[in-house]
């Protein structure tokens, strides 16, 4: 009863609400401000930077095949009556391999030459005609002249009154049918002409008709052309084949197998790291522990597309002198594109790192550190090309015109990439600025640093360190080949032994302290 008329009074329940929110509140900041949960700060986890070798290669698979491979087919139909070779028969240039039922092409041989025969002995008839019309030429020019004479003493005899009109033209009459033989017999000489030659050309017909049986002939015995092993077998006895539009493939002959070449499909995207010459190493499955060595003897120009997916075909030569390597067998590929000795290498994953900040510590970082590369390339210079204290003016200059731009461009905010690429642009033209500013001799050693620079085919990228105080740094590096899993470093603020960040582990927050409410 005391506790009601307590709880009735305004005063007493408005005290008891303050009380409580208070109590509330100390509570909550004890909570959160606390040691109710806290943050454990950021770890990383390093790399340090080693010295060693490295080498970078491009990994791929082909086929093996011999060097050079010969189809042996069969230039005309048939029934297959031998076969004198099988499979991994070692054979001779020329050695009979196989026959065809060479029956048919015997007779048409046969008949061929029966018909050069009757072409000949037409020849000689014709040859015969042509003789006994040269001797009816002969008796009708003879008969002509005896017209002729004859006409003329009856013509003479015709002026004296001795003989009447006519005789005279009785002898003219005679006169015109012997000229009218002998031209008659003419043509008939050049007709028998054109017949003899008609029968010499039946006879040369005949002869290349049965040369060309007597080659179809030859064809039905299959030779090797080349001295090798026969790989493949591709008929069996009594079987037909036929040779209509294709020479139908018989055998397949390796020339030597102990050189051999891999076929090897390279992706575009490392092709242009495969040069002639190049050493390569590759395994078989035959052969899983035995390793071994060729060279890059061809780079196929044209390209092979399945699925979007383009590759081109290198050739790559190995010897095989034990003949443990079989046509057909696929090899592992393995291209060494670039090795370096002794230089300084980092793990690809401090590469691959960029806090969540990144952005604005490089800004940080930039600001202080663009003037400082500029002086590092420009002490370059002036140690290799001795420049005198004007050319390092007008060089400083173009440095720091590039400076000034890349600086718009960012405060502009384009992005990181497009920087990169109109900062490539720039310096590829500040070669030009500089390269007047130079004299002969160090021009000359400019341009062979500039190709040097090219050919390693090294590019820009970050790594980051901590600092004295414990804070990311960036640091900007050129980098060169790698392997996978280590990367070249070619130049950069840093020195063997020296940690890297590769990675952050986010503290674990620690388990938040419950409440005095009970939540």
């Amino acid at each position: 009863m005391i506790f009601r008329a307590s709880l009735s009074r305004p005063w007493l329940r408005r005290g008891i609400w303050v009380g409580a929110a208070v109590l509330a509140a100390a509570a909550a900041g004890i909570f959160f401000f606390g040691d109710g949960f806290s943050t454990e700060k950021p770890v990383y986890r390093f790399a340090k930077v080693s010295r060693g070798d490295i080498k970078s290669v491009v990994s791929a698979s082909g086929s093996l095949r011999p060097v050079v491979t010969v189809l042996v087919g069969s230039q005309v139909s048939g029934k297959i009556a031998e076969l004198l070779a099988d499979f991994n028969s070692p054979v001779k240039a020329g050695q009979v391999i196989g026959r065809l039922d060479p029956a048919a092409f015997e007779a048409k041989v046969w008949q061929l030459e029966a018909d050069l025969q009757v072409a000949r002995s037409n020849v000689s008839m014709q040859e015969a005609s042509l003789i006994a019309m040269k001797a009816d030429i002969d008796g009708a020019k003879s008969v002509l002249k005896d017209a002729e004479q004859d006409f003329a003493r009856k013509k003479e005899l015709l002026g004296r009154r001795a003989v009447a009109q006519s005789v005279v033209d009785k002898a003219v009459s005679v006169k015109d049918q012997a000229v009218a033989k002998v031209n008659g017999t003419v043509a008939k000489l050049k007709m028998q002409e054109a017949q003899v030659q008609h029968a010499h050309a039946s006879v040369e017909e005949k002869k290349a008709e049965l040369k060309q049986r007597q080659l179809d002939l030859s064809y039905t015995i299959i030779r090797s052309p080349v001295d090798g092993v026969v790989i493949s077998r591709n008929v069996d006895v009594g079987q037909t084949v036929a040779a209509s539009l294709q020479a139908p493939t018989l055998f397949t002959i390796a020339q030597d197998l102990r050189e051999m070449q891999v076929e090897v499909s390279v992706d575009e995207a490392d092709i242009g790291r495969i040069q002639q010459e190049q050493e390569v190493t590759f395994t078989v499955d035959a052969f899983p522990e035995r390793e071994y060595s060729g060279k890059v003897t061809q780079i196929r120009k044209a390209p092979t597309e399945i699925s979007n997916v383009v590759t081109y075909t290198v050739i790559v030569g190995a010897q095989n002198p034990d003949f443990s390597l079989l046509p057909g067998m696929t090899a592992n590929v393995t291209m060494v594109v670039g090795a370096r000795e002794d230089v300084l290498k980092i793990e690809n994953a401090a590469l691959r790192f960029r806090p969540a900040d990144a952005a604005a510590r490089e800004q940080a970082a930039r600001n202080g550190q663009s003037s400082d590369r500029m002086e590092q390339r420009i002490e370059r210079l002036t140690k290799s090309l001795e420049l005198s204290a004007e050319q390092q003016r007008d060089i400083r200059a173009v440095y720091a015109g590039i400076e000034v731009r890349a600086k718009a461009m960012r405060d502009q905010g384009i992005e990181q990439e497009e920087i990169r690429r109109a900062l490539r642009t720039m310096r590829e033209n500040s070669r030009k600025e500089i390269a007047p500013l130079l004299n002969e001799r160090q021009r000359a050693r400019y341009a062979e640093l500039a190709r040097k620079r090219d050919q390693s085919a090294s590019r820009r990228a970050q790594l980051w360190v901590l600092n004295g105080s414990g804070d990311l740094t960036p640091v900007s590096v050129s980098v060169g080949i790698s392997d996978g899993s280590v990367t070249e470093l070619v130049r950069g603020d840093l020195k063997e032994g020296q940690s890297v960040v590769v990675a952050q582990v986010k503290g674990a927050a620690s388990a938040p302290r419950r409440s005095p409410f009970g939540f």
